[in-house]
């Protein structure tokens, strides 16, 4: 579940996504995590307003659906890591791809009248993901976790609004919900 917060939206609004993982578990306190997922965020403004000297005036978005995708590695600090509980803190580092849209699906991205002139921007940023969940593990070994945190993105166009806008930097608040499947390499024991 995810939110966003930006110019059009503060975590109001909450929508889906998808993750899959590899999370490195042989150590006690620090372990390696890959990740990769993708969703939405939305959000809308209709009383949006800004101030702006170009003529003619820009017309920015009031809604925006952004589609994103992100890959990212994470360091887990393991807080508490017993038998059947792990209780961690993580802090990563990755990539957001992510395509905004107006409430009609056309993309923000290549209307030049929603933003100042000669405001242009990529659609991908790096992110610096940070989280803290719990992951319990059952007697078969495998695992349910929850985790709460933010990408962290670097970027203030998840909305498409910059300039115009009063946010420094737009973000993702995510809560997740996961389930563990355990995998052993041959030279385990």
């Amino acid at each position: 579940m995810n939110a966003y917060k930006g110019d059009l939206s503060g975590y109001e609004k909450y929508t889906s996504s998808f993750h899959v993982g590899i999370q490195l578990n042989r150590k006690h306190r620090v372990n390696g995590n890959f990740n990769m997922g993708f969703g939405n965020i939305n959000g809308e403004n209709r009383n949006f307003t800004f101030e702006s000297d170009q003529q003619p005036l820009p017309v920015p978005n009031k809604f925006v659906k952004t589609q994103f995708f992100y890959i990212n590695y994470d360091l887990h600090y393991n807080i508490i890591k017993k038998k059947n509980v792990i209780l961690y803190f993580s802090q990563g580092i990755g990539l957001i791809r992510f395509s905004p849209e107006d409430a009609d699906g056309n993309s923000l991205t290549e209307n030049q009248n929603t933003r100042e002139a000669d405001e242009t921007y990529r659609k991908e940023s790096f992110m610096l993901p940070t989280s803290l969940g719990a992951i319990f593990i059952l007697p078969n070994q495998y695992g349910v976790s929850v985790q709460a945190g933010f990408y962290n993105t670097l970027t203030d166009y998840l909305d498409n609004i910059s300039n115009l806008g009063d946010s420094k930097k737009d973000n993702i608040l995510a809560f997740r919900l996961a389930f563990f499947v355990p995998v052993k390499f041959k030279d385990e024991q």
